[in-house]
């Protein structure tokens, strides 16, 4: 299986790959030790009860510009019964912020719900990562519900001190057991997905 879009291929993990992304260069992000924080096992919304046992179990693609390996693109928590899976994705540092990561969602969405056939989409973002947020709704995800998550000892939280930070105070909060930051769990469905790229005559992939 190969994606083609106007920048990126997408095609399957290989082992080697692995190698390739450790080399990918750290975030110059001070909220970048938030963005991946585990999942935990405790929450569930209710329909993904049943999915916890299938949290091992990960399909994962690599996308590429240019020839050069730039992110990854992840299905977890997979149950081909009721046709759902997790999303997960990263991109490389330098490649944030350009639209190659809505470019890849959309190619990857249009093969996940057309060729694939699944019938629903879920994903959990760290509600201070602005920009993957934006990119999510843009996409057609709609929030469901947050769960709170320890905020790690990696994570300096004097930033949130700075003046430039202020909007995202309200995504973090202490507890007893110290700083938690807020996660988004949001969900996209086909026929949300198929109903917005319809009217564009785009609903394809390469």
């Amino acid at each position: 299986m190969e994606l083609r879009g106007p920048r990126v291929l997408i095609r399957p993990w290989k082992q080697h790959d692995d190698e390739l992304a450790d080399d990918w260069p750290p975030y110059n992000d001070p909220f970048d030790p938030l963005w991946n924080l585990p999942r935990p096992s405790s929450f569930s919304n209710g329909m993904w009860n049943a999915l916890l046992d299938y949290g091992a179990y990960r399909r994962s693609w690599a996308v590429e510009h240019g020839g050069a390996l730039i992110g990854r693109i992840s299905l977890r928590e997979i149950d081909e019964r009721r046709g759902q899976a997790r999303l997960g994705i990263t991109f490389a540092a330098p490649y944030v912020g350009q639209g190659l990561g809505t470019e890849a969602l959309t190619l990857f969405l249009d093969y996940y719900f057309e060729t694939l056939r699944y019938h629903l989409i879920a994903l959990d973002v760290a509600a201070p990562n602005v920009r993957a947020v934006r990119c999510y709704t843009r996409l057609g995800f709609q929030y469901i519900e947050s769960d709170w998550r320890n905020a790690g000892a990696l994570f300096d939280r004097r930033v949130l001190d700075q003046p430039a930070y202020a909007p995202l105070r309200r995504h973090f909060r202490d507890d007893a057991r110290g700083l938690k930051v807020e996660f988004f769990e949001m969900r996209l469905y086909r026929e949300e997905w198929m109903r917005r790229r319809t009217p564009t005559g785009t609903g394809h992939h390469g």
